[in-house]
């Protein structure tokens, strides 16, 4: 296997890819950046043609336009599938990635989607948000608090401590890759933009779940501060034959801190023969 994937851009959307065969489209959360797919999609590379690009704004994309959004984000990536003449792929995602996965399935039907990969994330309209961060709703105040935790290095170092679990496989040095200034204004806007109207923003998306045909695998940190373990279990229930797994001692960064883990889960779960003896 060649573990380097290969770092393209069409349509304004940078992207790593590598591999042949059915196509794998890998959608990262924030903070994030292609990067943090990287490891499971060199793996996964052997058997599919990987596609994992930086969501706009993000990594080394172009700026988003108007929208920066799940609407704008699932139309960035369209154009570019559109570019590379896909016209089907199972879909990977994480934390922020999964609303924009989806609403890039509810906008595009067209787009044949075959199985569907939700990692440590929300798609409910009532998830717990605790006391500080319901400042999102008070303009001006949402801003400044927003900006301070993590519009910012040191408070994405802090986020990171917390959130993360597993340090050795994802160590700080890896993860401030992701913390481009583009990237961090980002994160700031759609953590804020976020948690101002999970109502507003997460309506659509949570009334499409029992219409999800797609088989779909739900992976989970055990120790994720954000979205806990009960999160995945109501997805699980809402979308028809799903399955779930939950990875020990594993925060919210589940690709990069458990990514072998997760890419054999993966392979399983796309080609179940791989696990027959």
């Amino acid at each position: 296997m060649a573990d380097q994937l290969d770092r393209c851009t069409k349509a304004g959307t940078s992207y790593l890819t590598g591999g042949e065969g059915p196509t794998l489209l890998f959608l990262h959360g924030i903070p994030g950046s292609a990067l943090t797919w990287e490891v499971v999609a060199a793996r996964l590379q052997e058997q599919y043609w990987v596609i994992v690009p930086d969501l706009r704004g993000f990594g080394q994309s172009d700026p988003p336009g108007d929208d920066y959004y799940m609407e704008g984000q699932a139309r960035a990536i369209r154009e570019l599938l559109d570019a590379l003449d896909v016209t089907d792929c199972g879909l990977v995602t994480h934390d922020f990635g999964g609303p924009v996965g989806l609403t890039m399935m509810r906008l595009f039907p067209d787009l044949e989607i075959r199985e569907l990969v939700l990692s440590d994330t929300n798609v409910f309209t009532d998830t717990y948000v605790p006391p500080p961060l319901r400042l999102a709703k008070i303009p001006l105040v949402n801003t400044v608090f927003f900006q301070l935790m993590v519009g910012n290095r040191f408070g994405l170092r802090m986020l990171y401590r917390g959130a993360v679990k597993e340090k050795e496989t994802a160590p700080w040095s890896n993860f401030q890759q992701h913390l481009t200034p583009s990237g961090m204004a980002m994160t700031r806007r759609i953590f804020q933009r976020s948690l101002a109207d999970l109502e507003e923003n997460y309506e659509a998306i949570e009334r499409m779940l029992p219409d999800i045909q797609n088989r779909t695998l739900i992976l989970w940190g055990d120790s994720d501060p954000f979205f806990s373990t009960a999160v995945g279990e109501r997805m699980r229930a809402a979308i028809a034959d799903a399955e779930l797994i939950v990875f020990d001692e594993t925060g919210h960064f589940v690709p990069e801190e458990r990514p072998m883990d997760v890419a054999a889960a993966i392979l399983t779960f796309y080609s179940p023969e791989q696990s027959e003896p």
